[in-house]
């Protein structure tokens, strides 16, 4: 009787959403499927050479969200990762169509936003989505070393292994500011701003020279002269096969737009692909292998922000930027998003006391993203935008307590310590 009733009170519950959500799907596939048909049919004339496949992919595309309709009329509640990437893309695209067609792609971002705020809603009315090994706290597993241990770990001098490790970690910091000179400088400029900015709204009384700021400044050099070899690397393979699948004439107009238009639709673009891809870092077991890196600092501050494994970075970020480039925007909209970027993810791991009032809820502040690095179980899968919380709000992962702010950070698994050991730590 138990089980029967809250069957029932479930299904009176989820309800409402259910139907706004078969309805949406409904749209959806209209669209989807009209599109594929006016591309195969007319494409030719309208758009250039190379439409059938494009044709195809909306029809693929119409298939899976068919899928997923099916999946939640058999009573799934939880997007899953696929779901997400597709709805992601499929938004993201229409965010490029209004650019340059509003009268088509405002409906199209209207009816694949509700699609994720559907599942956002069913979500949080629903029990929370597991984290890939990102278990619950326990109080006493893990304990910082005393003093008489680092004494003693001190006293026995450095191995030859360490000096290997040293001489290693020299070697890729200089063929770091080999490759990228101005990093050093651009250290140097970030440390002139934030430093002084954390001594006067101090969240947390942290030292300038903390514990395991000579690692995070070895993966400030690294991994940013990584990121862009990374990127480039991404942008000529991924983000020319998906330039493909764009007609020419469409990129055309996106380029063609106003650089004001080009830059507010960029945001708009990089805010759902970079949520995306940082969800599914923390959903895929394998990624989040090489995204724990990031999450296992226990002191948060402007340092931290670049405490990352390299290909953990490449992949959120060319989330948010090939899509960009695939969609025809301008070098103009490119640089002044990864600029954009680079700041704010600094500026939302820095150890300020800052909760900008109802500013909050539209820009990513610091008391925001730090619930997203909590080690409470309350604040788990939550807060993935690093722009925008409307975005989590979106997708039905938004946490954010008004007065309050975690107790502590970091995951159960304790890191190793030095780059390179970091480095190799997701493969073993």
């Amino acid at each position: 009787m138990n089980t029967a009733l809250t069957k029932a009170e479930s299904e009176y519950r989820d309800g409402p959403v259910v139907t706004a959500l078969g309805i949406l799907y409904s749209a959806e596939l209209i669209g989807l499927a009209g599109g594929a048909a006016f591309v195969g049919t007319r494409g030719q004339e309208r758009l250039d050479r190379g439409t059938t496949v494009l044709a195809v992919v909306l029809l693929a595309a119409a298939a899976m969200a068919g899928w997923h309709a099916i999946r939640l009329l058999q009573g799934a509640r939880v997007l899953k990762v696929t779901g997400m990437a597709l709805q992601s893309a499929i938004l993201i695209t229409a965010i490029a169509v209004a650019t340059v067609r509003p009268i088509i792609g405002v409906p199209a971002v209207i009816v694949s936003a509700g699609v994720l705020a559907g599942w956002g809603r069913l979500a949080r009315l629903g029990p929370p989505l597991a984290v890939a090994d990102r278990p619950a706290p326990v109080v006493g597993t893990t304990t910082p070393p005393s003093a008489g241990a680092t004494a003693a770990g001190a006293s026995r001098g450095v191995s030859p292994g360490g000096i290997a490790l040293m001489l290693v970690t020299s070697t890729l910091v200089l063929v770091a500011l080999s490759v990228r000179g101005d990093m050093a400088v651009k250290l140097a400029i970030l440390a002139i701003i934030f430093i002084p900015l954390e001594r006067l709204f101090a969240l947390r009384p942290l030292h300038v020279v903390r514990q395991g700021w000579r690692t995070d400044v070895v993966h400030y050099l690294v991994n940013g002269a990584a990121r862009k070899v990374g990127l480039v690397g991404a942008v000529a393979v991924v983000g020319t096969v998906l330039q493909a699948l764009v007609p020419a004439a469409f990129r055309s107009a996106v380029v063609a737009t106003p650089g004001w238009v080009q830059i507010v639709a960029a945001l708009g673009i990089t805010a759902v692909g970079g949520y995306a891809g940082h969800r599914a870092m923390h959903e895929v077991p394998v990624l989040w292998r090489f995204h724990r890196v990031h999450h296992s600092v226990r002191e948060m501050d402007w340092l931290a922000a670049g405490h990352m494994h390299p290909l953990d970075q490449i992949a959120i970020r060319s989330a948010a930027v090939v899509p960009l480039y695939a969609l025809g925007f301008g070098r103009v909209s490119l640089g002044a998003i990864v600029i954009l970027l680079t700041f704010q993810d600094i500026f939302i791991h820095a150890n300020l006391r800052l909760t900008c009032g109802p500013l909050r809820w539209l820009i990513a502040t610091p008391q925001f993203h730090h619930w997203h690095h909590a080690r409470q179980p309350q604040a788990y899968n939550s807060n993935y935008a690093a722009e925008f919380p409307l975005v989590d709000a979106l997708f039905g992962t938004l946490y954010l307590p008004a007065d309050r702010w975690p107790a502590e950070y970091g995951i159960d698994d304790d890191q190793p310590d030095g780059y390179v050991r970091q480095l190799v730590w997701p493969l073993r």
